[in-house]
């Protein structure tokens, strides 16, 4: 209990619970980060990395076990980058995102996770991640979707930036090519799409009999949807990160993330893309 305290004061005290702390975080926050990271896993293998907003620091360690070649946490908190050199033995610096402690072109991925809606000037962190990246380096980004993540939560007053799918598109397009876009958590999608499966709002949740049915085959099938992590996993969340990473994905778990659908019609809560420097 001492632990899991120090932690909740050190890091998660000073910015009012907006930073995931596997000990304390609610459980749809803690499988929304383990599977943004299980996804940025994917490309890091021997490359050098930022993680921008890299917070207690559980998120670098998981891209670190995934093979990348070096980690740079960057974290606006001093207490935050204390506590994740200290647990993980990161490389965690204080900094801002509109000015990155890290020289030019010197990684080849940059991680930023929940990052940009905090972000006074967006568009500048984002100038701020080409300067950093190498030619040819990767952003791999997420962002609440504005409109649809404010329809089932109060206004954040931390986000002073969200953005709408289109916006976020437009600030990514004018600076990076080969651009792919994700989503994560879908609110809603067209009642054809198998994504309809994982959506908060699907035809059967008007009917209480149908809704508790699908949402005990999600709880048998995906126990992530539902079930409260473990005390053992979120001690040991870089393992859940590693081996969500290696997991097949079930159309039944809104945490997994998939290749944006247009035909799907899905309004999804989060959007994550990976794209390329110019």
């Amino acid at each position: 209990m001492h632990e899991v305290n120090a932690v909740t004061v050190g890091v998660l005290g000073d910015n009012n619970g907006e930073r995931m702390v596997p000990e304390v975080t609610p459980s749809t926050t803690f499988w929304e980060h383990v599977y943004r990271y299980a996804f940025a896993s994917k490309y890091v293998s021997g490359k050098r990395v930022l993680d921008i907003a890299c917070g207690e620091g559980y998120g670098s360690a998981a891209l670190a076990r995934a093979g990348a070649k070096s980690v740079v946490g960057v974290d606006v908190s001093e207490a935050a980058c204390l506590h994740a050199k200290s647990k993980y033995g990161l490389d965690a610096r204080q900094g801002s995102a509109e000015n990155i402690p890290i020289g030019d072109e010197s990684v080849d991925v940059v991680v930023s996770f929940e990052t940009i809606e905090h972000v006074p000037n967006p568009l500048r962190f984002l100038d701020e991640c080409i300067r950093v990246l190498a030619p040819g380096g990767m952003i791999v980004i997420s962002t609440p979707n504005k409109g649809i993540y404010f329809s089932e939560l109060a206004p954040n007053p931390h986000h002073c930036s969200e953005m709408t799918e289109e916006e976020f598109s437009t600030a990514l397009t004018q600076r990076f090519r080969e651009i792919e876009f994700f989503t994560q958590r879908p609110r809603l999608a067209k009642w054809w799409s198998l994504r309809t499966l994982a959506s908060d709002i699907a035809p059967w949740t008007r009917f209480r009999f149908l809704h508790l049915i699908h949402k005990y085959i999600q709880l048998r099938l995906v126990p992530d949807t539902l079930g409260e992590p473990t005390p053992k996993q979120r001690e040991a969340v870089v393992d859940v990160i590693q081996r969500t990473s290696q997991g097949r994905k079930s159309v039944l778990n809104p945490f997994a993330i998939r290749r944006q659908s247009s035909a799907s019609g899905e309004k999804p809560t989060y959007i994550i893309a990976t794209a390329l420097r110019q």
